[in-house]
C-alpha cells in the first residue's frame, strides 16, 4: 500500500498438481496387468496457496466480489489512450466501509498535463472532440461491476443518446451505460459492506476491453442486474444539411444520426438474510438526425479533409 492506493496486487489461487502417491500406485499396477500401449492416467489433486490472499492484509479483502467487463473494439488512439490513463487512475483504490467514491473526483483532472488526449463526446446537439473525451467507458464498466457486486449506487446518469459502445454485452441492448462529464453528471457508488473494497481494473490492449474487479469479503450479499429491455424507438429523423463558413467551399464534414430509445432493467442486491432489494432503473436516449456542415462557396477557410464523427 503507497500513498492510500495498493500499488500491486495478486489474489491467491489454488493450483493442480500431480498426485505423486496415487499416479505411482496406478502405474506400480499397469507395469504387471496393462498391455503395453495402454494410456496410464495421471492422478491431479488440489493445492491450495501457501500465502492467502487474507493472510497479507489485515483489510478484509480475501475474495473477488464481483467484476464486469466492457470492450472499447475500433476505438481511436486518443480514445483508447483515455480508457487506459482513466483506469490506471482507479486500479488500487481502497474504499472504506461507509465511503462514497466519485468518478469524476478519482479521475481528475482532465488535462493534457495530466496524460489525458482530446476526443469525441456529447455535448448538446454536438459530437466534438474535448480532452479526457470516452471515459464514459471507465462509467458504464464501474456501473456494471458495482451491479454485479451487490453495493449500493449513490448517482448514476444514462447518456443521451445510445451509443453502440455501451450497448450490454448480454442482448446488445442500451440500457446499462453511466455518463460522466465534468462538473457532472457523476458516477457514484458507496461502500455498504462492513469491511473495505479494493477497486483492480485491468486493461487489455490485445483484446480491447477493461475489466474492473472489486475484492473483499463476501458478507453474504449477491448483486445482478436484468438485461436491458427496449421499451420504444425513435427514427433520428432526416438527415440535415447546413452551410458554413467555417470549413473551405464544398468541404463537407458530417456528424453520423442516432435513433432514440427508451430501455428498462433492474437491479437486484439480495443479502444474506434472505432479503432482497430491486431498483428500477429506466434510461431515455433522444434522437440526434444525421447532420452534416458544407462549407460555403464563399468561405475563405482553409481546406480541411472530410471528418464523419463516430
Amino acid at each position: 500500500i503507497d500513498g492510500g492506493k495498493v500499488s500491486e496486487f495478486q489474489g491467491s489461487k489454488s493450483g493442480t498438481v500431480v498426485d505423486d502417491d496415487a499416479f505411482f500406485s496406478t502405474f506400480t499396477l499397469a507395469l504387471g496387468t496393462a498391455p503395453t500401449e495402454t494410456p496410464i492416467p495421471v492422478t491431479m489433486r488440489t493445492e491450495l496457496a501457501s500465502v492467502t490472499t487474507e493472510n497479507v492484509n489485515s483489510l478484509g479483502i480475501n475474495e473477488l466480489i464481483g467484476e464486469a467487463t466492457t470492450t472499447f473494439v475500433h476505438s481511436t488512439k486518443n480514445r483508447k489512450a483515455n480508457i487506459k490513463h482513466g483506469a490506471e487512475k482507479l486500479n488500487g483504490i481502497l474504499v472504506a466501509p461507509g465511503e462514497t467514491v466519485s468518478l469524476l473526483a478519482a479521475l481528475r483532472p482532465f488535462t493534457i498535463a495530466d496524460g489525458y488526449f482530446p476526443e469525441l463526446v456529447i455535448k448538446g446537439d454536438e459530437i466534438k472532440p474535448e480532452v479526457g473525451g470516452g471515459l464514459c467507458q471507465i462509467g458504464t464498466t464501474t456501473f456494471r461491476a458495482v451491479m454485479n457486486s451487490g453495493l449500493d449506487v449513490a448517482e448514476r446518469r444514462n447518456h443521451s443518446l445510445a451509443v453502440s459502445y455501451y450497448n450490454d454485452p448480454t442482448n446488445g441492448n442500451p440500457g446499462t451505460d453511466a455518463t460522466i462529464y465534468d462538473p457532472a453528471p457523476d458516477f457514484k457508488f458507496k461502500n455498504d459492506m462492513p469491511t473495505y473494497l479494493l477497486l483492480v481494473t485491468t486493461f487489455d490492449d490485445e483484446k480491447e476491453s477493461i475489466t474492473f474487479s472489486f475484492w473483499g469479503t463476501n458478507d453474504g450479499r449477491s448483486g445482478s442486474y436484468t438485461p436491458p429491455t427496449v421499451l420504444s424507438r425513435t427514427s433520428m429523423g432526416a438527415k440535415i444539411t447546413k452551410e458554413t463558413d467555417a470549413l473551405a467551399p464544398g468541404v463537407v464534414q458530417c456528424q453520423h444520426g442516432f435513433p432514440g430509445a427508451v430501455a428498462t432493467f433492474d437491479y437486484t442486491v439480495t443479502y444474506a438474510d434472505g432479503t432482497s432489494k430491486v431498483t428500477p432503473y429506466l434510461s431515455t436516449y433522444r434522437p440526434l438526425p444525421e447532420t452534416c456542415l458544407v462549407g460555403k462557396a464563399t468561405s475563405t477557410a482553409a481546406p480541411t479533409d472530410v471528418v464523419i464523427a463516430q
